[in-house]
């Protein structure tokens, strides 16, 4: 299959997270993913067993030039993760 995107951004790395890395990688689907958590503990974990071609230590640094960032964080923390996003968002990328 073809590149998709080129740059997708995962904001929180749980299950949700690790599935859609490895499948778009898997698939060829992405040039690069991104990812961002919370925790300097799941980033550093998440950097140790090579979820995400880079883990970033803000969001903002996650998003910035991404074409799809996906949202993998609870649903109450959604509203805060968008409002602090919001102004880094690349004019048209799609939020999931």
């Amino acid at each position: 299959m073809s590149q998709v995107y080129g740059r997708v951004a995962l904001i929180g790395l749980g299950l949700i997270a690790s599935s859609m890395y490895w499948a778009i990688k898997r698939g060829g689907l992405v040039g690069e993913v991104t990812g961002y958590a919370r925790t300097k503990t799941t980033r550093d974990t998440a950097r140790e067993i090579g979820l995400c071609d880079r883990i970033c230590d803000s969001a903002d640094e996650a998003v910035a030039d991404a074409d799809l960032v996906v949202l993998c964080v609870p649903v109450g923390a959604m509203g805060s993760v968008v409002e602090e996003i919001a102004p880094m968002l690349k004019p048209g990328a799609t939020v999931s």
